[in-house]
């Protein structure tokens, strides 16, 4: 089966055709990648979390206006917050805790900027998270604006060669070029529709097939780190046969979707009704790997004494290959055309 992991890994790249691809394609004020990878510089101790992988970033502003005597034109600031996950190996869904390590960088006109997260970020010997980048007045310390120009990407890499690559989501700001995005001062970045792009209601998995083992990395913009998201799999096979998973999660993880529920894995799935003909790798009639796709949508968001902040919270996320030896590409995931309005990230 290793010999046909490229091949598989192709298959997965179509996406659920009815809604708009996670982000966009469009250039925006903020940028959230799905995950990160710091482990130390070249030479430095092994990554204690993730042992021979670590991350490069890449930032574009896509703003060609050239600076003058008068003006700095096209350039602006960019703050980097990484969202540094304290994992709880017991229970890989409700780390201990997530703190936050930023530093800020300029971009000129049509600058990019790549950095190897081992070095740009603290990693103590090794990190794990998510990132996030907000466009910043280069005049006005840390002020947020709007500057609807940022692109960005990462490399996830371990020893053995490229373990993926994956754009960044794209957030716009409404809020009128050069000014100040933080519209009730509350020191948030809101994702209301007011300050930011509203994040999507539902998450969609395109497509995946059980014995790729790909991983889900999903973050929580609903409350605090200590707050947990309940989130509901409502999963499809390839005979269109409905099943269900819940699980409950703080902050960010990054699991297989094997560890997520079992309904995920290659021999549950042929358990149940399925398509003979679904994915028939040896072109002998029948099919020979179990294959399936899923809607992620959040049941509510409670504090760790159980009371109810949001009743529906909200989501960003990816499909990755974990920490294991496969090379199978990641993604995002697709987005729906409804939105919600109460996603934020304090900092």
């Amino acid at each position: 089966m290793k010999l046909l992991a490229p091949a598989l890994a192709a298959l997965c790249t179509a996406t659920f055709a009815s809604d708009a691809l996670a982000g966009g394609r469009e250039p925006g004020s903020l940028l959230v990648y799905p995950v990160h990878r710091s482990g130390g510089a070249p030479g430095s101790p092994a990554n204690n979390v993730a042992p021979g992988f670590f991350t490069i970033v890449s930032v574009t502003n896509t703003n060609l206006n050239p600076a003058t005597i008068l003006s700095l034109g096209g350039s602006t600031n960019v703050h980097f917050y990484y969202v540094n996950v304290d994992r709880n190996p017991l229970m890989p869904f409700m780390p201990f805790g997530c703190s936050i390590f930023n530093r800020v960088e300029a971009l000129t006109p049509a600058d990019t900027l790549s950095v190897l997260t081992g070095c740009h970020n603290a990693t103590f010997g090794g990190q794990e998270g998510y990132l996030v980048v907000a466009a910043e007045n280069p005049s006005l310390f840390q002020t947020a604006w709007s500057h609807n120009h940022l692109l960005g990407s990462e490399l996830v890499l371990s020893a053995s060669g490229l373990a993926f690559s994956i754009e960044a989501v794209a957030l716009q700001s409404p809020v009128a070029a050069g000014q100040p995005t933080d519209v009730n001062s509350n020191g948030a970045y809101d994702f209301d529709g007011v300050e930011y792009e509203a994040l999507p209601d539902k998450l969609y998995i395109d497509s995946f097939i059980a014995v790729q083992q790909s991983a889900l990395a999903l973050i929580n913009f609903t409350g605090t780190d200590a707050d947990k998201n309940r989130v509901l799999f409502s999963v499809w096979n390839d005979y269109e046969f409905p099943l269900s998973a819940t699980l409950e999660f703080k902050c960010w993880f990054e699991e297989k979707l094997s560890n997520i529920s079992t309904l995920f894995t290659d021999s549950f799935l042929a358990s149940t009704p399925n398509d003979p003909y679904s994915l028939d790798i040896d072109c002998n009639g029948y099919d020979d790997l179990e294959t399936g796709w899923a809607i992620i949508q959040s049941l509510g968001v409670r504090n760790p004494g159980g009371t109810l902040i949001s009743a529906d919270g909200a989501l960003l996320g990816a499909i990755t290959t974990g920490v294991g030896p496969a090379v199978n590409g990641g993604r995002l995931l697709a987005e729906s055309k409804v939105k919600q309005t109460n996603g934020s990230f304090a900092h």
